[in-house]
């Protein structure tokens, strides 16, 4: 078992190794090799001290000396290199409502790969979901040639509300026929026998987590995402950490009831929520009403309602003002208690056209408590939501393999 350095004692000795332990091994994150010098200029941790902890780890096969870079010249050798030697890969799968997605993962990097996206119906029955769901892992494993022994954990997203600690779909108004307190960890036991690390998440969360993979910077303010697709849902991260709360509700957004919005009961159980306000077939509804005549040329996507807004569009304009008016709502009643920074949208709101983001900010600036001109920042972040969940669960996986390699076996 790994032995966990408690933050209410005094620190002693053996605290501070695990530390130094671990602060080490994470200059090894980003996959390059790295010289003790190296590591005493990133960590400030001393050179013997460097040196101690480097064959720790090479005793256990998690870095391995990696040669000298050739000779000085007096003809001695230069600094010795080390890199990462645990081949282990992590799978991570996306189990959404429309399809199935497959990544794997170095345990070290930023990146995902070999993704595979099988289109599906999520069954009724979880039992008969997660039968289904072996059946795809053992072709995909077999088709890359790996298997279970070769991972060091896997990552599942699903849509609903998840007890990440716990490993536990709470509830999914997207299927709500599977109920509630399924323990997603169980069921990723059954797939997977041997002792691997599961992480369980809620997929707005792990798209959320993957935006700070190639913006550094903003892991120092207060980012709020918004993933929309199915549904609407938040990722709130206080300097790079995400909020959960106890019942791992916070995020939850598209269930805000917000005056105004439709009657129409919500999968949640209530009526009045933002996703009601903001569904597709809502929209369609609003457009009818407003005579757009280019409606029937071909399905109603977000992208073809923002293009048309784009040219000016008057139907599609009134229906963009209806969204920035709903979203605007949103944010103002988050703000009040959370006061982002900057929001990115995820999903179907990131084709968003800027007389979207104009309305948004129209609707904001209204709040007397905010300061004039822009408060926030909006960006608009049209990647792939799979592989997004993908590198975002990826990344927390790997963060959990370099803190429990540090610790002492007891």
């Amino acid at each position: 078992m790994a032995t966990k350095i408690s933050i209410d004692k005094i620190a002693v000795p053996a605290d501070i190794k695990l530390v130094n332990r671990q602060r080490i091994l994470e200059t090894f994150m980003n996959g390059e090799k790295q010289t003790i010098a190296a590591i005493h200029a990133v960590t400030g941790i001393s050179k013997p001290t460097t040196m101690r902890a480097l064959q720790y780890f090479c005793q256990r096969g998690i870095l391995k000396s990696a040669g000298y870079a050739g000779y000085n010249a007096n003809g001695g050798r230069r600094s010795e290199y080390f890199e990462f030697a645990d081949e282990r890969k992590i799978l991570t799968i996306a189990m959404w409502p429309d399809a199935i997605t497959f990544a794997l993962a170095d345990l070290v990097g930023t990146e995902v790969f070999a993704v595979t996206r099988m289109e599906h119906q999520l069954d009724h029955d979880p039992e008969a979901a997660f039968a289904y769901l072996k059946q795809c892992v053992c072709e995909y494993l077999d088709e890359h040639s790996l298997t279970a022994g070769q991972l060091y954990g896997v990552g599942l997203s699903v849509s609903g509300i998840v007890d990440d600690a716990s490993g536990t779909l709470r509830y999914d108004s997207q299927n709500p026929e599977w109920g509630g307190g399924i323990s997603l960890t169980e069921q990723l036991k059954k797939i997977f026998p041997e002792p691997l690390v599961f992480l369980v998440d809620n997929a707005g969360k792990a798209c959320g987590r993957a935006v700070l993979l190639d913006e550094e910077e903003l892991s120092h303010c207060r980012l709020l995402t918004l993933f929309t697709t199915w549904g609407v849902c938040a990722c709130m991260m206080e300097r790079g950490h995400v909020l959960n709360g106890r019942d791992a509700l916070i995020g939850e957004i598209g269930h805000m009831q917000i005056a105004g919005g439709p009657e129409r009961l919500c999968g949640c159980g209530k009526r009045h929520c933002l996703e009601s306000a903001v569904r597709l077939d809502h929209l369609r509804h609003l457009l009818e009403e407003a005579g757009a005549d280019w409606l029937e040329e071909e399905p109603l996507t977000f992208q073809r309602l923002f293009a048309q807004s784009r040219r000016g569009d008057k139907a599609a304009r009134k229906t963009v003002e209806h969204l920035a008016r709903y979203y605007a709502s949103a944010l103002h009643n988050l703000s009040l208690c959370y006061n982002q920074e900057v929001v990115v949208f995820q999903g179907d709101m990131a084709w968003a056209d800027p007389y979207f983001d104009q309305c948004l900010k129209r609707e904001l600036n209204q709040f007397h408590y905010y300061p004039k001109g822009e408060w926030l920042t909006t960006r608009y972040d049209r990647r792939e939501l799979s592989t997004l969940a993908a590198r975002g669960d990826a990344a927390l996986l790997r963060k959990k393999y370099f803190a429990a390699m540090s610790y002492e076996d007891n």
